[in-house]
């Protein structure tokens, strides 16, 4: 389900360009908290600002401002539609690597303004979702790999089967109201403390 997002942060390079940008986010219903030239400090801005969609209308993006862009993709990731005159290839690829969600080249017509903000709004959420999910997937995969050292521990230190040893921490993890994984980690940091002491 899309959430819903209303506020804008609305910057460029050319204040009539601004104008139509800024006249048509407001007959579509969009609240504009910041409307102004390009700001050195985009990150500083956005971090305060907390807009839920930035739209920028620029000639053509720097390289600074790509990189302030990938900053905010990684701190304060947003929606980002991005209007410009002209561009290359390369500029292009480079974008979209910085969190661009839209990239409308030399089109700037107002009454399609809210349809790009949508798609880019839907990108951008499908996006944030599979990031979620890959970093759920690294964690199950790096918890995977600390249970089954805590029960290779336990195995070879109290010679006792795969199975008990999973109980073993299945039930100390009841116990202390903990993840088994979590008493994993316990386990493993307890005997390589052991180990240490008797080297």
């Amino acid at each position: 389900m899309l959430q819903v997002m209303n506020s804008v942060l609305l910057i460029g390079d050319r204040s009539s360009r601004l104008s139509v940008l800024n006249r048509a986010l407001n007959e579509f219903g969009y609240e504009v908290i910041e409307r102004q030239e390009q700001n050195e400090d985009l990150l500083t801005l956005v971090s305060s600002l907390l807009p839920d969609i930035l739209v920028i209308g620029l000639d053509k993006p720097a390289p600074s401002l790509l990189e302030k862009l990938a900053l905010i993709s990684k701190a304060s990731p947003l929606p980002v539609v991005m209007f410009v005159e002209q561009t290359t290839e390369n500029i292009v690829q480079q974008a979209i690597r910085s969190g661009v969600n839209a990239y409308i080249v030399a089109d700037l017509q107002p009454q399609r303004l809210k349809t790009i903000i949508d798609v880019a709004v839907a990108r951008f959420q499908e996006y944030q979702s599979l990031k979620d999910e890959l970093v759920q997937t690294r964690s199950r995969l790096e918890d995977r790999k600390i249970l089954d050292r805590a029960k290779g521990l336990l195995m070879t230190r109290q010679g006792i089967s795969e199975d008990l040893a999973y109980k073993k921490l299945r039930k100390m993890a009841m116990d202390n109201g903990k993840t088994v994984a979590a008493v994993a980690r316990n386990v493993i940091d307890v005997f390589n403390m052991l180990e240490e002491k008797t080297s």
